[in-house]
């Protein structure tokens, strides 16, 4: 069995993120119920805020025109991101990441099952500009996993590569996209992972 922690991107340069957070079932029949839940909620993109315990940003599955989607994430859509404060104009106020993976694994005579997705910052699909549209340059990846073994459940995130996206050719974007990237390297991104994986693996409704 590879474990989907294999897949995550080689670090580089920049800044890291290692988050992650566990549920313990009752048993392994439960965890596996449990398990179908939190990999829905990872893939219910549009309803993130809400799965959040404490939100502070909307994100939008969108295809790549740009258009909104509302179903379950795929390999290949484009999600767009609304943080608090000023948007990036280059995506035409909103940043924008794409998802390059998304792998399911399952190997019921060892109890064990995950799901894994991945992200990148990428040009907005709403206009014909090449630059990222994201606060962060192309380098930087965000791998989310829910994972079950037996009846424990875990959700991760990694953010790898995380350095900020200072060479856009707009002065308005290069000065905001350096002032949310210094926000998001003190602290905030990962308040923000962190309440979205315990919201991945809180059941209570």
């Amino acid at each position: 069995m590879e474990h989907p922690r294999h897949n995550i991107p080689e670090h580089v340069h920049g800044a890291k993120k290692d988050l992650k957070h566990s549920y313990t079932a009752e048993d392994a029949d439960d965890a596996e119920e449990l398990f179908v839940v939190a990999k829905n909620k990872l893939l219910d993109v549009n309803n993130w805020d809400k799965t959040s315990v404490s939100a502070s940003a909307v994100f939008q599955l969108a295809d790549h025109h740009g258009n909104d989607l509302h179903r379950k994430a795929h390999k290949g859509d484009y999600i767009k991101i609304n943080i608090p404060g000023p948007g990036s104009s280059t995506g035409g106020g909103f940043d924008w990441v794409h998802i390059e993976h998304i792998t399911y694994d399952d190997y019921p005579d060892e109890h064990t099952e995950s799901i894994l997705m991945e992200v990148r910052p990428c040009p907005a699909p709403v206009n014909n500009n090449e630059e990222v549209a994201h606060f962060f340059k192309d380098d930087a990846t965000s791998t989310f996993i829910i994972e079950r073994h037996g009846k424990l459940l875990m959700a991760h995130y990694y953010g790898r590569n995380e350095v900020p996206n200072t060479e856009a050719h707009n002065t308005a974007d290069v000065v905001r996209n350096a002032a949310v990237a210094a926000g998001a390297l003190a602290g905030l991104s990962e308040m923000q992972w962190t309440n979205l994986i315990k919201g991945f693996l809180s059941f209570d409704e």
